[in-house]
Order: C-alpha cells, then sequence, then structure tokens
C-alpha cells in the first residue's frame, strides 16, 4: 500500500512511517518538518493540513493523520490556533481524501477527550468529558469524522493513545522532564502527593498498534491504544531516579494557578484494551524496559 502520512516527521509519526517502511509499504509524509528518515520508498511533501492537498493525497491507498498541535500547557496558551489546526486542519484532510478518491484514513485522537473517567478501565465508548483545548480539539475532530462516515462511506477509524513516550521525544513531557532532572541530579519535581495514575505506553507499541488497526481494524470504530500497567507519577519518578543511578531529590510541589490546576488534574487513565486484544495486539513494553532503551538511545547518541 501506499498511505500518506500527515505529521509524519513528529515523535509518533517517525515511528509509524518506520514501521509502514519496515512491513513493505511506501510512504508520503506531509509535514512543515524534514523527516529524520531516508528511505527509497519514502516522500516528503512540506506542507501544511491547512492547505490545498488533495493533489498530494490522490493516488495513495490510505490516509495517517497523526499531524496536530500537541499538548494540554500548549494548546491551552493557544487555543484559537489549536482550534485551527486540530480541527479545522482535521476536516480538511478528511474534505481532501474524499476529494482524492481514498476513503480508508487512520485518525489519531487523544486519552484526553476522556477527561476524568467516570469508570475504570475506560472503554471506548465511555462517556467523553474533555477538560483541556487540547482534549476538545481532538473530540471535535473525532465527531466530523464518524460525521463523514456516515455522510461519504469512508472509512475513518479513530485511535486513542494514552500517554506516549519513547526515544526522540521533545523535552517538555513528563517522562523527558523526569529523566532531564534524573541525570543532571536535580530534583525532580511531583504535584500534588504524586498519586495521579497513568498507562504510559511505549511509543513503539503505539505504532505496532496502529498497524494492526491498518490490518485488522474494524471499519469506522474506535480504539484504544495503551498500556496495561497502571503507574502513578511517584512512581514513574522513582523508577527513573532508580534506572539514571541518580542523586535527585524527589520533591512533591504544590498545583500552579495557571495549567496545573487540581480542579483540572486527571486522577486515573486506565484504558480498556479489550478490543486491541481482539485484533491480536498488546502492549510489550512496561514502563521500566521502556525507560532502559529510553536511556539506551541516548548514551548510544
Amino acid at each position: 500500500m501506499k498511505i500518506l502520512v500527515t505529521g509524519g516527521s513528529g515523535f509518533i509519526g517517525t515511528c509509524i512511517t518506520g514501521h509502514l517502511l519496515e512491513n513493505g509499504h511506501s510512504v508520503k509524509i506531509l509535514d512543515l518538518k524534514e523527516p529524520g528518515i531516508r528511505h527509497k520508498r519514502l516522500e516528503f511533501v512540506k506542507k501544511s493540513i491547512l492547505d490545498k492537498i488533495a493533489d498530494d493525497i490522490r493516488g495513495c491507498d490510505a490516509v495517517f493523520h497523526f499531524a496536530a498541535l500537541l499538548g494540554v500547557d500548549n494548546s491551552d496558551k493557544k487555543p484559537l490556533e489549536t482550534m485551527k489546526i486540530n480541527l479545522e486542519g482535521s476536516v480538511n484532510v478528511f474534505k481532501s481524501a474524499i476529494d482524492a478518491g481514498v476513503k480508508s484514513m487512520i485518525y489519531s485522537s487523544s486519552s484526553e477527550v476522556y477527561g476524568e473517567p467516570r469508570e475504570l478501565p475506560i472503554k471506548e465508548d465511555s462517556v467523553k468529558g474533555p477538560v483541556s483545548t487540547y482534549g476538545v480539539s481532538k473530540l471535535a475532530a473525532e465527531i466530523y469524522a464518524k460525521a463523514f462516515n456516515q455522510e461519504f462511506n469512508t472509512n475513518i477509524r479513530i485511535v486513542r493513545f494514552f500517554n506516549v513516550y519513547g526515544p526522540g521525544q521533545e523535552s517538555n513531557w513528563v517522562v523527558p522532564i523526569f529523566l532531564n532532572k534524573a541525570l543532571k541530579n536535580e530534583p525532580i519535581k511531583v504535584f500534588g502527593n504524586g498519586a495521579q495514575t497513568r498507562c504510559f505506553t511505549y511509543v513503539g507499541d503505539i505504532a505496532d498498534g496502529v498497524m494492526k488497526v491498518l490490518e485488522k481494524g474494524k471499519n469506522c470504530e474506535a480504539y484504544n491504544i495503551g498500556n496495561s500497567q497502571p503507574t502513578t507519577i511517584l512512581e514513574l519518578a522513582q523508577i527513573i531516579k532508580e534506572l539514571a543511578k541518580s542523586k535527585s531529590e524527589i520533591v512533591k510541589v504544590g498545583f500552579g494557578k495557571e495549567t496545573r490546576l487540581k480542579e483540572r488534574e486527571i486522577e486515573y487513565r486506565i484504558p480498556d484494551i479489550s478490543k486491541m486484544k481482539s485484533l491480536g495486539w498488546q502492549p510489550k513494553t512496561m514502563v521500566r524496559e521502556g525507560i532502559k532503551k529510553i536511556l539506551e538511545s541516548m548514551k548510544n547518541n
């Protein structure tokens, strides 16, 4: 297959692209940043998802839409830009694919769409209640995707990622923040009591999951792709300190007055991954092994 990947030069997009190429597919990346990998079956188009892109999609068999303005903190500082890129940009990708005659798409959403969960573990049909601009933008694009599926008979499948981490991730996410502090023997700050619970998912497992959805996923369905190992933020800090052989002190700090409001902090984010398991997928890399892989990558680079 020939697959167009929006945001293919980003952290997750790069890993997805690598998996696609390893599985014999051809890839066309549409991004504003040059990809970090080169391959004879890889083509690059420097464009925004807000541009006219139907001609760039034409001739492809599927579209993976991974381009977005990322992060809760970042989106809260740029709410209108977030909605423009993540919602208007997504609608443009969906429409452009239809115009190009491509109906098979995978849209990367986020566990942020659930907000504070009403049930644990979180199922794909659990109540949605995003508390961030980023989460709202992702959910709004999901609603458009479902509308396109009904109106235009497209097959847009939705993948919701849970706390992705891995080598090459930008420095403003929790795992690299903690790692950088640990390697410098500086204090590692944990908000509140550190009991906030997440299921950190290694980027390689994310890519494997997306491949399973491509190969075996049901038409127009949504899938949670996450780890099955709940980890508190305090435990994450302790694991990173231990594996980095760090002398850092783990310091509990109060919540801030802007983004890190206690009222907006999600206490538990644990996915039900039964649907992904039914496709033959489950996470392979638990947190300790994932942190080791990042440290090894940092050492080699």
